[in-house]
């Protein structure tokens, strides 16, 4: 009898768990639609028609990435040559993308080859070619660029080099030079201790500069340094999404009315809770979202993939991979999918999939992607 009774309850689960992979399979190919890229840096095709009219009706897009191709920043350029925005938030602290930009108006090209090629292993994502020509495009369309992260373990000779030449105390300076010629002694070491932000020699150098008089703007930026140590040595992820959102809640009379565009890895933009499954975070996607909410305003929430990324996310994008081909980028429109999950006619087990449809509007993928490449210097 208990053989009978295990079989008819393994017979039941096979078939509700087929049911509703049919359930979610037709989901997927009913809001599917294609679209390709054209020679204009840009796109044509239904699923792209559809993408900028969402875009257009938005007051904040935020565009979830997998980091390090060059499909996506291509994919940002399309978007920002059909669609003015005011502001562009990106994944990189607000120092360094202010001291970049800052070089990048003002320098001559032969001048701003020489900064980069000084410094461009400090810029964290931008030190990639794709996205440092993209930032190089959103700077000359005169977009405000917002930095939102805290300090790269690898940024410190840039951001105390530039310390350095805007102090007038000449006692902060001789601590600056000492940060500088330490920086560049751990740099020729292996692992971890080639960061020199991670030493007790950074922290001690940075407490004793907090004791000195330092102008408002120099202390704030010691302060930060010493908050973005904290959180590698930590290894505080929650540490980190709190500095993210303060950044944001300060820097939001400037920029709360007006066209926001967000580009930050997938786990920080979802409107829900984040991706990352073994965490309950709700991060900055969720902040942006109520923040719109509040202001009877709308945000578009993209999260954008592709093939060649990580076989082991794919997996949980098989339903969408059964409709994509090798020429054609796909955009997906997630929200009938969460309103059958919330009905409960839609059942996903798969929980990072499950966070993924509920956080996010659209799904955009990619046919193929490329990695990244480091500048390369003339």
């Amino acid at each position: 009898m208990k053989k009978i009774t295990f079989l008819l309850l393994t017979l039941f689960i096979t078939n509700f768990n087929n049911a509703q992979n049919k359930v979610l399979d037709s989901l997927v190919q009913k809001n599917g639609f294609p679209f390709q890229t054209n020679k204009n840096i840009s796109f044509q095709g239904k699923g792209w028609d559809v993408l900028l009219n969402e875009i257009k009706q938005s007051n904040s897009v935020l565009l979830g990435e997998i980091h390090f191709t060059n499909e996506i920043p291509y994919f940002t350029n399309a978007i920002i040559n059909e669609v003015d925005f005011d502001n562009y938030f990106l994944e990189v602290d607000p120092y360094s993308v202010a001291l970049i930009e800052k070089k990048i108006k003002s320098l001559s090209a032969d001048e701003l080859n020489s900064f980069v090629k000084e410094y461009y292993t400090n810029f964290s994502f931008l030190e990639y070619e794709a996205e440092f020509a993209l930032i190089k495009n959103i700077v000359k369309r005169n977009t405000k660029i917002y930095g939102v992260e805290q300090m790269s373990v690898s940024a410190d000779q840039m951001i105390i080099s530039n310390l350095k030449e805007t102090s007038k105390n000449k006692k902060v300076i001789e601590i600056y030079d000492q940060m500088l010629q330490n920086s560049k002694l751990a740099a020729s070491k292996e692992g971890m201790e080639k960061y020199y932000m991670l030493s007790e020699d950074c922290l001690q150098k940075l407490d004793l500069l907090l004791k000195l008089k330092l102008s408002d703007k120099e202390r704030k930026q010691i302060e930060a340094f010493k908050l973005s140590r904290e959180i590698y040595t930590k290894r505080s992820h929650p540490l980190r999404i709190q500095l993210m959102k303060n950044i944001l809640l300060n820097q939001m009379p400037d920029w709360n009315n007006k066209k926001n565009l967000f580009k930050f890895g997938a786990n920080h933009l979802p409107k829900g809770e984040t991706i990352l499954t073994k965490t309950d975070l709700y991060d900055i996607g969720s902040l942006i979202s109520n923040i719109e909410e509040a202001n009877y305003r709308k945000s578009l929430h993209i999260m954008v993939v592709g093939k060649g990324e990580d076989e082991d996310d794919n997996s949980s994008f098989k339903p969408f991979l059964n409709m994509v081909n090798d020429e054609q980028w796909y955009c997906f429109d997630l929200r009938p999918l969460k309103k059958s999950i919330l009905q409960n006619k839609l059942k996903v087990d798969d929980v990072y999939l499950s966070r993924v449809i509920k956080g996010y509007d659209y799904l955009i993928y990619i046919p193929k992607v490329t990695e990244s490449k480091a500048i390369t210097i003339k």
